[in-house]
């Protein structure tokens, strides 16, 4: 009887850059034979095992028997799992404050919905010209 040796790709997992496809194809050029691929993008393969194939051949020659345990053909090994890339944190640029309360402090970069406290001063008729920084 073929072993066969199981590996889990889990598509999310890997590189922007990878193409799901490309992922693929290299490992079908190693022998690997794609069995499916679930909906949350995990794709199942297998391969024969290649000191298995040697073993087999000699099995099926009259007069020897394959390893069994208790009466039944061993189990498969369980699948490999391929390591997780490391995720990379997103460099961000810090952003200066444009806009500043000298008496509390307060910032505003000028960047997305106004500042609650430079909004007050504004609905008030304050010239939010003078916060400035």
């Amino acid at each position: 009887m073929r072993q066969w040796e199981y590996l889990k790709i889990a598509h999310n997992q890997l590189s922007p850059r990878a193409a799901d496809v490309d992922v693929l194809n290299d490992h079908g050029d190693e022998g690997w034979e794609l069995i499916a691929i679930l909906p949350n993008n995990i794709a199942y393969l297998k391969r024969a095992l290649a000191s298995r194939a040697a073993e087999d051949e000699a099995a099926d020659e009259p007069g020897t028997e394959k390893p069994r345990m208790n009466g039944t053909v061993a189990a498969p090994e369980a699948p490999r799992i391929l390591p997780a890339e490391p995720q990379r944190a997103e460099v961000r640029a810090v952003v200066k404050a444009k806009f500043r309360d000298p008496k509390t402090g307060e910032t505003w970069s000028g960047r997305g919905r106004m500042a609650t406290w430079l909004k007050r001063k504004q609905d008030a008729g304050e010239d939010i010209g003078v916060y400035l920084v």
